[in-house]
Formats: structure tokens, sequence, C-alpha cells
């Protein structure tokens, strides 16, 4: 149902009083988001972009949110840019909103091991962390404490464990990696929350920005770096984390904390897959997890390390994709406890970067609304004249 992108262009000159496209293409539109890029008639190219989910609508206000809290300053901290927004406005039962795109293209997994690449990302990643914590706080985002981070966690290994479906090593694998007070001794940081490889703009090798800030918090460092663990690239991870750590003093569990969170993707997938009543989904999730735990060394000491070992046929990055893909149905990383945005409105703790495991009423009203937006066609897109929703913005 894929919306003409000069349809948007024409749109989005309410957004911004003065502007004016020559061009517009699609942008990679999908369930989730209409997305257009357009040219001013100066050559810019900007983009244009409409939820199409109640889920991607809040998604995309609390990135609104999160990026206003970066100012020029901290921009400046920042080895790679970051997006701006330009201009917003009502459309039907959602919102248009126009930014500022960058440049380069979205990273692929399998061009971690590329020359310099996985520096480049290394040393990005420090940089977020690098930030100070007050501009999170300052702007009344979520702050996590290490304690939080794992109160989060088992909450998502509590609710897999319900299923009966995961593997008892796996099980007890978690709950000593859970219980080592070791792991948990880490100083909060600012974290972007919900990166992955399209989440980074790549532009000659080099990270030349990074998107998605929707989740933008204080919380565990580690949630960050997770999805480059599920890389069998092992070389290009081990480069990306000697990067990471040449520009910050990172603790020395950090690897251990980010394989725990991307083992758990794995949980979230299944978690996913009961609640959608999908038996396909549900036995991938558990032939992952039985392929994981054949993976781990038996000798390995669970209680003080958290790792499997290497083997090219584990790309947990797979999972992370498919949590992101189906996130517009209610039921996937935000709600499941992957990385999410905690909004002021569900006023509770967000797991893995800050969204709790939802509630039952909570999941179904989701699910309901999500049926009336994403079936958003080019005759919904009415302007209408009421105010730009601020309100419904996290503060």
């Amino acid at each position: 149902m894929a919306t003409n992108p000069f349809t948007l262009a024409a749109l989005a000159t309410t957004a911004v009083e003065g502007i004016a496209f020559s061009a517009a293409t699609d942008d990679g539109s999908n369930r989730e988001y209409e997305r257009v890029a357009a040219t001013t008639v100066e050559g810019e190219v900007l983009s244009i972009v409409i939820p199409r989910t109640p889920k991607s609508l809040e998604r995309m206000r609390n990135e609104v949110t999160a990026l206003a809290a970066a100012s020029e300053g901290v921009r400046e901290r920042l080895p790679f840019e970051v997006t701006q927004l330009l201009g917003r406005a009502p459309v039907g039962n959602t919102e248009l909103f126009i930014w500022r795109r960058l440049g380069g293209t979205p990273m692929e997994l399998e061009s971690l091991g590329d020359d310099g690449l996985a520096a480049s990302i290394g040393a990005a990643l420090a940089g977020i962390h690098e930030l100070p914590t007050s501009i999170v706080a300052d702007s009344g985002l979520p702050h996590r404490s290490s304690a939080r981070v794992r109160e989060d966690l088992l909450r998502v290994f509590d609710k897999a464990a319900q299923t009966g479906r995961v593997p008892a090593g796996l099980l007890e694998r978690w709950e000593r990696a859970a219980d080592n007070p070791e792991l948990w001794q880490f100083t909060p940081t600012v974290v972007h929350g919900d990166l992955g490889a399209p989440a980074l703009r790549i532009d000659l090798g080099r990270v030349s920005g990074i998107e998605g800030w929707h989740s933008l918090s204080v919380g565990d460092p580690a949630r960050d770096l997770a999805w480059l663990l599920g890389s069998a690239q092992f070389d290009a991870v081990d480069e990306a984390f000697v990067a990471y750590a040449s520009h910050r003093s990172a603790d020395r569990h950090l690897r251990a904390r980010g394989m725990l969170h991307a083992e758990l993707d794995i949980a979230r997938w299944l978690l996913f897959g009961v609640d959608a009543g999908d038996q396909s989904t549900i036995d991938d999730a558990v032939s992952m997890m039985h392929a994981l735990i054949e993976r781990v060394d038996d000798t390995e000491d669970d209680s003080v390390k958290i790792q499997p070992q290497r083997l090219d046929t584990m790309d947990l990055s797979e999972v992370q994709q498919m949590l992101d893909k189906n996130a517009s149905l209610g039921m996937a990383r935000g709600s499941l406890g992957a990385s999410g945005s905690e909004s002021a409105a569900a006023s509770a703790a967000d797991h893995e970067a800050t969204v709790p495991v939802a509630d039952e009423e909570a999941e179904a009203a989701d699910t309901e609304d999500a049926d009336e937006l994403s079936d958003l066609s080019a005759d919904d897109l009415d302007i209408d004249d009421r105010e730009s929703p601020e309100s419904a913005d996290r503060s």
C-alpha cells in the first residue's frame, strides 16, 4: 500500500514553511514507515517519514524527544552525524516528520570485516557512551541503574522459562550469569538503546551517521555492543571491542553482558512466537536455543563468564533483525524486553534499553490499534487541522 512519493512530498510542504520539492523517491518504506527521499528546489535531500503503526509512531515521537537533547555541543562530541528534525504535521491518525537525511548507506552486518570499519564502529559507540549522563537526566529520559538492567533481563528470562521450551542448560547458564554479582558491577552510561547494523550509516568505509535514537537513555553500554556478537567475523568483532576500549575505559565484564543480551534475544524471539501463536517462529527459536547450548563449552565457568564457543553457524543478528521487523505487531522487542522506548504513558520499567514486559491488556490494545494504522493508504493521508500532538511526546 505504498503512497506515491510525490503525495508525501506535497504533504510535507505543510510541515515546513516555504519548503518546495523538485523530486521525490521511495526511501525504503516498509510495514512500519512510509519513507521518501525528497529533493528541495535548492538541491538538499531530506527524509520524509510517516509512521504506519502505533508502535512506530510512538518510537518516532520518542526520537524527536531524544534528539531535542542533542544540542550543538553534544553533536560536536560525537565522531559521526546525527539527524535533525525540520518539521512535523498531523496526517490523519498519524504524523508526518521531515528530517535532515544522513549521508552514506545503511550498514550490512556482512561488511563488518571491511578494512577499518570495525574500528570505526568501536570508536563511534565509545563516543556515545562517553557523553555526560546529565544530557539524558536533564531531558527527562529514562535512567536505568545496573540493578534495574538486571531486573529487566530477569523478566525476559522468567517469561521465557514459563513457556517450558527453553533447554535446561540455557536456563542454568542464564540464571548463573544473572546471579553473578560481578557481572552487574558497572557504571551506567548514555546508550543509544536500539543499535544494530541498519542503524549505522556508512560512507567510505567509516561510520558517518547513526539513526534510530528513540531509545536514548542511561543504561548498560553492553546492550549497544550486543549486536556485534551476532557476527561470525570474529576478528572484526575483536577489532571493534579493542577500538572501543582504546577510546574509553570499559568494565571487564562488558563483553560477557553483551553476550547475555544477545542470547536473550533468542528468548525474545521465542516469546514473540508464543504471543503471536506462530508455531514456525517458536520452532525456529527452540532450534536456535538447542544449537546454542550445543556450542557452549561444558567446562566453561558461567558464573564468571557467559560466552559461547565461536562457531560461524550461530548468527544471533538474524534474530535481532527479525524482532525489529515484527515490532509493528506490538509483540516484538519493545514489548518483550529487547530494546524499545519507555513512554510516559506506560510509566513502567522498560527492559533491555527501556521497555518492560507489557501486560496482556496493553498488548491487546496495541495489536488492535496496529490493525488500524497498518492499513494506512493514500486515501487516509488527509491533512488534519488539529495541532501536532506534542503532549504525546516523552517528557
